[in-house]
């Protein structure tokens, strides 16, 4: 049987037009610090990229900097600028961030800084007057994912940055989940710096980048030191392949993006029907129209969702995070929300791509459906024992 690849939240895979970008690089030489006709070459290849990934976020390319992929640029927003702040102390963050947000703010927390947490309803939308009472004169950033990664909902850009703003503290966002489906701008969003990874766009593993406005770059340092690369905010010998690959990717998704997204929200509304068809009702976890055009969290009553994964081997699919490896218990997203525990263990993520086929929708949902039902009965027969 054919493996079915519907986990795209946690890593997409790499277009092989990236991958061709990426191949002569890998086989040549060269250290984009040095002064040779070589370093010369590797440095035209990261300014390209650096100049493609500005135009899928409306930034300049001045304003870019490589990091090893979002995880890292989260920490450099958030630990940089409470580190450049003498009077702000405070990290705003919402309950439902990515794991690499919260362990930073909670980090900086045990260090002696402040860390505040706003609540999210039950579908996962920001509150705003919550967030409202969060910030005030003493907070150095708040940081919302734009598009959450376990249920895709999306956040009210323009009245997150309009709070923030109104006291004098930055707007980091991680925006990894979104930019797939493509461009964006800074500029209208209002935010003051932005993370993204190549491998949430079609792009390489260990890669991504960090957004740092022109007024945010006066208010943050580095939080590891070396070479000064990067503008002295992350030192190191880039990825001279792996930042092509990126530039690569972010174009592709500024071209095909927009269009992948309407024909891939109307697959996962599939999917959704044809998941109902095969077991009755599902709950759905999220907002049921402010989302990802790719994501789709659902609930199946009575049936765990680990043993359903295990009933449909072929279908890669998620229970939420994948950057929560080593944390077992109902998802932080879910719990959030609201969800209780025993509803959050029948949870799965259905991650799909503009890769996905309406084929492998269909064999999706009927091996997933035929294992919901499986394991129902075997609960129902345990249960009558």
């Amino acid at each position: 049987m054919n493996e079915i690849y519907l986990d795209n939240n946690a890593t997409t895979l790499l277009d092989p037009r990236v991958l061709d970008v990426m191949l002569p690089i890998l086989r040549a030489v060269g250290n984009a610090s040095s002064a040779h006709f070589l370093g010369v070459q590797a440095n035209a290849a990261i300014e390209d990229a650096r100049a493609r990934v500005a135009l899928l976020i409306g930034a300049s390319p001045r304003e870019i900097i490589f990091t090893s992929g979002a995880t890292e640029a989260n920490n450099l927003a958030l630990a940089g600028v409470v580190a450049a702040s003498k009077s702000r102390r405070k990290v705003v963050t919402a309950s439902t961030e990515h794991p690499s947000v919260l362990g930073t703010a909670q980090g900086l927390a045990a260090g002696g800084y402040y860390h505040s947490v706003v609540d999210v309803d039950e579908v996962g939308l920001l509150n705003i007057e919550s967030l409202r009472s969060a910030v005030d004169t003493g907070t150095a950033v708040v940081s919302i994912m734009a598009a959450n990664n376990e249920t895709g909902t999306l956040a009210p850009m323009a009245a997150i940055a309009e709070v923030v703003h109104a006291n004098g503290a930055l707007f980091h966002t991680d925006a990894t989940q979104l930019l797939a489906w493509g461009p964006i701008n800074v500029d209208e969003w209002d935010v003051d710096l932005l993370s993204l990874s190549a491998h949430k766009l079609h792009g390489p593993q260990g890669v991504g980048a960090l957004y740092v406005s022109r007024q945010a770059s006066r208010r943050i340092r580095p939080v590891h030191y070396g070479g000064g690369h990067e503008r002295g905010l992350r030192s190191g010998t880039l990825n001279t392949a792996g930042i092509a690959g990126l530039g690569a990717a972010a174009e592709f998704a500024r071209s095909d993006g927009e269009a992948a997204a309407v024909a891939v929200a109307a697959l996962r509304d599939g999917l959704h029907s044809r998941l109902i068809e095969h077991v009755g009702p599902v709950v759905l976890n999220g907002h049921p129209t402010l989302r990802l055009p790719g994501t789709l969290n659902v609930s199946f009553d009575s049936a765990d969702a680990e043993a359903v994964m295990a009933g449909a081997p072929c279908v890669a699919v998620a229970t939420g995070s994948a950057c929560s490896t080593g944390h077992p218990g109902p998802s932080h997203v879910l719990t959030a929300m609201g969800v209780d525990e025993q509803r959050a263990s029948t949870s799965l993520r259905f991650g799909l791509s503009r890769f996905t086929t309406g084929q492998e929708v269909v064999a999706a949902a009927d091996q997933i459906g035929a294992s919901v039902m499986r394991v129902r009965e075997r609960s129902r027969r345990v249960m009558a024992q």
